[in-house]
């Protein structure tokens, strides 16, 4: 039976391609000012007129069909982009407000404060309350005297709501962007005493209900006697909770080169596929049994995507997965390529910012890498004996994965993981272990003596997960050090990889030559870039002090040095109720949120020469301080508008 997953190999990408152009370009140059009705028109159009190519039926109209589909799913793309742009932008008011909102999320707790992402629904302006219907994450002070919020509770808080503003420091991480395309649109700090709740609570929506369902299970997790790093890895991979994960912990899988394991993936959700098609293999034994079989497989995946919280690297793995089984379930065979275009497709219609998300965009990479490049790298090595074809199949895998995201996790992380061939060949085996363990674990927990046992067993395999990890990343030479390439670059080097797999399928002479021109064209640019590179610059921003490009710097306590400055940065009361024999002398005094006293006793212990007012500080100490430097006859930088502040080295 023929299936829409049956189609040739590059139909889907064919109408993938216009659709990613049209969200890219609306993102980039519009940014929520596209003119909607023109754009629409143009859409409406095409549509109208790949209708009536098609009825006209002559050979010559596809390349007018073809045209039309492309402009049309151009505009669709654009369109997206504009209609989640209005969505999300909002106007908040400058002074501070009496906002109306309900909980949308589990809070996160912080040192300090809960982390809320809350739907403000409604503004109270003079007497009248106007609607506002917008994400915001909100950090709500710790008070013993208050309660912890849940999911679904609606509260009244006063404060002033910030909308996120992108850095003007080059390489700088967009925080204001990460936070659009997560439809969060302000965020706000609230003190003990201005916020109440409402006494309202909401019915949970399916997907709130499902991270209540992951929070019972963490739960049980830790009254089963797992903790520490063993239980914040066993959180990541099961149910793709992060929250516990140590800074550490993180740089050794990302040094070791399998950082990936951590954030669920296609990795974890194809171990959950064969294990469902092998336990309901049974069910299959008719052709209505097969669709049956196949209907609840679907369900199941569905079920964990909402569960762990709908990534994009889960969803465009479940996306997969489902049509596999839908076209097993018809009797055909669907072609991988084309259904990782159809997952991809549909994905971006639902939600268009997943193209900007780097799991999304290092997921669709490293499975069509291994769709392109793994088969002809794996029979380039023909190996017959069992262990070592197993061996070399990880291997090989894993040399695709890596080849075809090496250039974007650069581009991103400034990194590249030296051992991730040797990290990989340990952490298959393992993880594939650890997640049929913790299925075992709920299944057998009804059977104490039985699973106490595998608890320990599952416990100790995640020990030697994490300290295997960390022997890797104690190699030599195991840190790749600072790597920077620009985004042309990475384009530069994508074309080489193409170019390179050519060659080695081909072995044409044409292609060597391209690919040697095109080697070229990459060191030319980067000695461009190195001619041209920006000089040193001493960056103050988000409460912490960096050079860029990125270099290391000297500090002890909150003491930083660079070119002969000496520089302090100041985000507690670290300082309160000191002496010293001699005032050491600071050319910049970095005051940020966390600092409560005042300045004058510093004088005390620095000779100080410029202060440097951070933005996360609130308006009443923003203020404070302005005042008191003011009176002290200080020289005093205010950069909360700007958020942040360079220096020429």
């Amino acid at each position: 039976m023929q299936n829409w997953t049956n189609a040739k190999p590059g139909s889907m990408f064919r109408l993938t391609i216009p659709l990613v152009a049209g969200i890219c370009l609306s993102y980039q140059f519009f940014q929520g000012t596209l003119p909607v009705m023109p754009a629409a028109i143009v859409a409406g159009a095409c549509l109208a007129g790949m209708f009536v190519s098609l009825k006209g039926g002559h050979y010559a109209s596809r390349w007018v069909f073809g045209s039309m589909a492309f402009v049309f799913l151009f505009c669709i793309g654009a369109l997206l982009v504009q209609h989640e742009w209005q969505g999300v932008s909002y106007e908040w008011a400058p002074e501070r407000r009496l906002y109306q909102g309900v909980v949308t999320e589990a809070p996160q707790e912080k040192a300090k404060t809960y982390l809320y992402k809350i739907r403000v629904e409604g503004e109270l302006s003079g007497r009248k309350m106007f609607p506002v219907n917008r994400m915001a994450w909100v950090y709500i002070l710790k008070d013993s005297l208050s309660p912890v919020l849940q999911c679904g509770d609606h509260l009244n808080f006063y404060t002033r709501m910030r909308t996120p503003e992108s850095p003007s420091v080059p390489g700088e991480f967009d925080y204001a962007a990460y936070l659009f395309r997560q439809q969060v649109s302000g965020t706000a700090v609230v003190f003990p005493g201005y916020w109440q709740p409402a006494g309202k609570h909401s019915p949970l929506t399916l997907k709130q209900q499902a991270n209540a369902w992951r929070e019972k299970m963490l739960a049980q997790y830790k009254d089963w006697g797992f903790s520490g790093d063993e239980f914040a890895v066993l959180s990541a991979l099961t149910v793709g909770y992060k929250e516990e994960l140590s800074d550490e912990l993180r740089q050794v899988y990302q040094t070791a080169g399998v950082s990936h394991i951590l954030a669920l993936s296609g990795m974890h959700v194809a171990i959950l596929w064969g294990l469902l098609c092998l336990v309901l293999r049974p069910l299959g034994r008719n052709r209505v049994a097969e669709w049956g079989r196949c209907m609840l497989v679907v369900t199941l995946l569905w079920a964990f995507a909402f569960l762990v919280g709908l990534s994009a690297s889960v969803v465009r793995a479940v996306v997969m997965c489902m049509l596999l089984t839908v076209a097993r379930a018809a009797g055909g065979h669907a072609y991988s390529l084309n259904t990782l275009a159809i997952a991809a497709f549909f994905m971006l219609l639902y939600h268009p910012f997943y193209l900007f998300d780097v799991g999304f965009q290092l997921s669709f990479l490293a499975v069509l890498s291994i769709l392109l490049i793994y088969p002809a790298l794996f029979y380039s090595l023909p190996v017959h004996q069992p262990v070592l074809r197993y061996v070399w199949g990880i291997m090989s895998v894993s040399l695709a994965a890596q080849l075809g995201t090496a250039p974007l996790v650069v581009y991103y992380f400034s990194h590249f993981p030296v051992y991730f061939l040797p990290a990989n060949l340990i952490v298959a085996p393992l993880v594939f272990v650890i997640l049929y363990g913790a299925v075992a674990v709920f299944a057998l927990s009804p059977l104490a003596a039985l699973h106490v046992w595998m608890v320990k067993g599952l416990n100790g395999l995640l020990w030697l997960l994490n300290n295997s990890m960390r022997w890797v990343e104690h190699l030599p030479f195991s840190q790749s050090g600072n790597v920077h390439v620009s985004l042309v670059q990475v384009v530069v080097l994508y074309v080489l990889l193409l170019m390179m797999l050519a060659y080695w399928v081909r072995r044409s002479r044409k292609w060597l030559v391209a690919l040697l021109c095109g080697i070229n064209l990459f060191m030319g640019i980067t000695c461009y870039r190195y001619v041209r590179e920006e000089p040193p610059q001493l960056v103050f921003t988000r409460s912490q002090v960096k050079v860029w490009p990125q270099q290391e710097l000297w500090q002890q306590d909150s003491i930083y040095r660079c070119k002969g400055m000496n520089i302090c940065v100041l985000a507690d009361d670290r300082w309160r109720n000191k002496e010293a024999a001699g005032l050491l002398d600071i050319d910049y005094m970095y005051l940020c949120r966390g600092f409560r006293g005042k300045i004058a006793p510093l004088q005390n212990l620095f000779r100080i020469k410029k202060i440097i007012l951070d933005a996360s500080l609130s308006d009443y100490k923003l203020n404070q301080l302005k005042k008191e430097c003011e009176s002290l006859g200080l020289d005093y930088i205010d950069i909360s508008a700007k958020g942040s502040y360079r220096i020429l080295l």
